[in-house]
């Protein structure tokens, strides 16, 4: 019977002991080539997924960083814009007051200690602060 060296045949019956100690060798070397192949393969994956992980991570870091710098200027800018509407407020409540010297203040004479109390001033600031801050959420509505 003459083998195939190739494609040796699944049932080892009938060979002989020289063919079947041939064929061990046979199959004993294909299995270190394997071997060899699977070690380096898996050496040069896992570099490639050490690399992959590596790069993965400094993505999402700088992603972070990205939005972190984002939202900082956002509220930077946020922080800035209501300053600007409070100090339009403080200006409103400074020419109302300015009017008031001039033209008189509600109520007469007899209310002048109650319009320059702190506590009236502050409400009055509050109020129109809230307001303005109304018309700036109603001029600029969120998305």
């Amino acid at each position: 019977m003459k083998l195939n060296w190739y494609s040796l045949p699944e049932d080892p019956d009938g060979l002989s002991f020289g063919d079947l100690k041939k064929a061990y060798k046979k199959l004993w070397q294909a299995w270190a080539a394997t071997k060899v192949g699977r070690k380096m393969a898996d050496s040069a994956l896992k570099g490639a997924t050490a690399e992959g992980r590596e790069a993965k991570l400094q993505a999402k870091k700088r992603g972070r960083e990205v939005v972190i710098l984002t939202k900082r200027e956002k509220a930077r800018e946020e922080a800035s814009k209501a300053g600007y509407w409070s100090g339009g407020a403080a200006i409103c409540v400074t020419i109302m007051y300015e009017i008031f010297k001039v033209s008189g203040f509600p109520g007469g004479n007899k209310w002048m200690d109650f319009w320059h109390h702190e506590a009236v001033f502050g409400v009055i600031m509050w109020v129109v602060t809230l307001a303005f801050g109304w018309v700036y959420r109603s001029m600029h509505p969120v998305n």
